[in-house]
């Protein structure tokens, strides 16, 4: 097995774990701090599958720093001797020629554009880093809380609406995306009982709302009676965008009462293809993207 493929076994294996012993709050190993994992020495906000690894395998939830063991170095920290790194993938951009077989980590001299002069092509290739947490090196400063903003349930309505969705708000007891119409429908936030409870449900279609072909053009044509995989599979896409603009916006993620149901699905789905949550991962990434690129409030997640 690749390193690539033991890094995406793993995550996947601790997901299923965690789905079979908590069917009811499988997301408790992402709960903690407001931020998603990012690196002191790069300022990169790890995104998608890869900061799925670094909530699920995190050993202290209160600290998001993650870092190489150069990384820490360059820091004045020292990765204590015996410690093991958790894996995540980079797509680094490689260059080969088709003609002569040859590969260039770097692009060639005298190739203007790729996929010309002299049979050169630009590929990406999947390489597996280990990273450390903060709580696993030795003269780490710190790590100081930043400050979230205490954010009122008009605040947050705002900033979903400054999105441009059509989305009403009405007394129900369903929340739901129509990608016919292209609307979003959720209950009023009188009917939760908490604000986190509230935004998170608004967060899942908001990401269902980004995938309409005028937007990230995501399959969403798979329906529950006759293709149960690309339904649970969309279901974790917005299941996942919720879960990363909770952190990003500093809203505690607050498990939803309709997980169990899709639990069963998400199980099939991920015995039989191991990729299926790290895909479903990358998607979620892009849909909080489009959703920060088009609010009022921006943070670059790069990774």
């Amino acid at each position: 097995m690749s390193k690539p493929d033991a890094i995406i076994t793993k995550m996947t294996e601790a997901i299923v774990k965690a789905m079979k012993d908590e069917p009811e709050a499988w997301t408790k190993p992402w709960a903690g701090n407001s931020e998603l994992p990012n690196n002191p020495a790069t300022g990169t906000i790890y995104s998608g599958g890869n900061a799925m690894m670094l909530l699920m395998f995190s050993p202290d939830a209160s600290d998001p720093r993650w870092s190489t063991y150069k990384g820490w170095q360059k820091l004045g920290a020292q990765v204590r001797k015996g410690e093991e790194g958790t894996g995540i993938l980079f797509f680094n951009p490689s260059w080969k020629n088709d003609k002569t077989g040859k590969w260039s980590k770097t692009k060639p001299e005298g190739v203007i554009t790729v996929r010309q002069d002299e049979g050169w092509r630009q590929v990406g290739v999947l390489r597996g880093y280990a990273v450390f947490h903060a709580s696993q090196c030795d003269g780490v400063e710190p790590y100081e809380q930043p400050e979230v903003s205490d954010f009122s349930t008009e605040d947050h309505r705002e900033w979903f609406q400054s999105a441009g969705a059509d989305w009403e708000e009405k007394p129900s007891d369903m929340a739901y995306y129509s990608p016919s119409v292209d609307k979003i429908v959720t209950p009023e936030a009188s009917q939760f009982h908490t604000i986190e409870g509230w935004f998170g449900t608004v967060a899942h279609e908001f990401t269902h709302w980004t995938g309409h072909s005028s937007r990230l053009d995501r399959d969403q044509t798979g329906h529950r009676l006759f293709d149960r995989k690309g339904y649970a599979f969309e279901e974790l896409v917005a299941e996942l965008g919720a879960t990363f603009l909770c952190k990003m916006r500093g809203v505690e993620i607050e498990t939803r009462p309709d997980h169990v149901r899709y639990i069963q699905s998400w199980l099939k789905a991920l015995d039989n293809d191991p990729k299926f949550i790290w895909d479903a991962a990358g998607k979620a990434s892009k849909a909080m993207n489009y959703i920060l690129d088009n609010t009022t409030d921006r943070k670059e997640v790069t990774v």
